[in-house]
């Protein structure tokens, strides 16, 4: 695979997994704020807050990966 294209890749990527854990808080809110009775809120906090910082770190990881592939490319 060329480099521009497994450039792009990691950058969508990374953007995907970024909106992802947005929509997962939002979602997470959402229920919260819904207060729906057959889920424990306090699970649901956790599991959600996990989740939400595992894509956001996966975003940045990807994104930085790619800035620093792109620096490699130019030296």
């Amino acid at each position: 695979m060329r480099n521009k294209t497994r450039e792009m890749i990691l950058v969508e990527s990374g953007r995907y997994m970024l909106d992802m854990s947005k929509l997962i808080f939002g979602g997470l809110v959402l229920v919260v704020i819904m207060q729906i009775e057959s889920l424990s809120n306090i699970m649901l906090l956790i599991i959600g807050c996990i989740t939400v910082l595992l894509s956001a770190l996966i975003g940045i990881y990807l994104t930085w990966r790619s800035q620093t592939n792109k620096q490699k490319g130019k030296q």
